[in-house]
């Protein structure tokens, strides 16, 4: 398990944008609202206006709610930003700056390089970025204690284990994304191996195909395919069920999502260990 650890720390040190920018983005976030609760609390010019349809407590719950969902879609599009971001550099730089060399000598397979980094796209940056919607619902349940009753009606009621229970919440959600973004992470590291801008290549292509499918040769099917898969994360992520969206895709769907993520990933070893498609190889003693 050892080398799992020192993998993961290296990937973080190497790729500080991962750690960098969720953290801006929460300095910001504490800045504004902490401006915010200052400017309402101490100064006596300073008034709000709500004009409320129906129940009021109906009214701030729905409020509540929907600024609870905006932090939590943001998160999940800055994790998904992220590994985006990640996935086609992480061979690469590996590629050019020659440290790929160094794992080999190390008694560290190609296999579990190849693991670590999609674990590290898929499953870290995720909780990373889950500290992020973390700390904006622990201000918003301290705003809630010591704020005035105007700034609690964008709160709403809220407690320690409400916290727990969204942040937990996310996680989940952010684990069927992952699910969802796993042919698309395996294209991306397999295309990174052969090529130098390897998220361009892989638009461009997606939007080749899907042209070529749907007017040229009318296979809509592929090309329906193609949308689904590269748009499902997304859906996922603004989704208020998301295992039910996940679980809409039907079997046969999912049968050609995993097979592609199948060949995805031993097209990815076999260019790593061999410089070149050779999936034979992978399975010969």
């Amino acid at each position: 398990m050892l080398p799992i650890f020192y993998m993961l720390e290296k990937e973080l040190i190497e790729h500080k944008i991962v750690t960098r920018l969720p953290l801006f983005l929460v300095s910001v976030g504490l800045f504004i609202l902490a401006a915010m609760v200052l400017n309402a609390n101490g100064s006596n010019n300073v008034s709000f206006e709500f004009n409320y349809q129906g129940d009021i407590s109906e009214s701030a719950a729905n409020l509540s709610q929907g600024i609870r969902s905006a932090i939590s879609v943001a998160a999940g599009a800055v994790s998904i930003l992220l590994s985006l971001i990640y996935l086609p550099k992480t061979f690469r730089k590996a590629r050019q700056e020659g440290s790929i060399m160094f794992w080999r000598s190390m008694p560290v397979s190609d296999v579990l390089q190849y693991m670590v980094k999609l674990a590290f796209a898929l499953l870290v940056i995720p909780l990373i970025c889950s500290l992020m919607l973390l700390s904006a619902e622990l201000l918003l349940w301290f705003i809630s204690l010591i704020s005035a009753q105007d700034i609690t009606a964008f709160t709403g009621s809220n407690s320690l284990f409400l916290t727990a229970v969204h942040w937990l919440t996310f996680i989940a959600k952010m684990l069927l994304v992952s699910i969802a973004m796993l042919p698309l992470a395996c294209l991306l590291l397999a295309v990174s191996q052969v090529v130098n801008s390897p998220l361009l290549v892989v638009v461009t292509g997606i939007y080749t195909i899907k042209i070529l499918c749907s007017v040229v040769f009318g296979f809509g099917i592929v090309a329906a395919f193609i949308e689904r898969v590269s748009s499902l994360p997304m859906t996922i992520l603004f989704s208020s069920r998301p295992l039910h969206t996940l679980l809409q895709v039907g079997s046969g769907f999912a049968f050609f999502a995993a097979l592609l993520t199948a060949i995805f990933i031993m097209a990815s070893l076999s260019f790593s260990k061999y410089g070149k498609l050779n999936i034979r190889a992978l399975f010969s003693r």
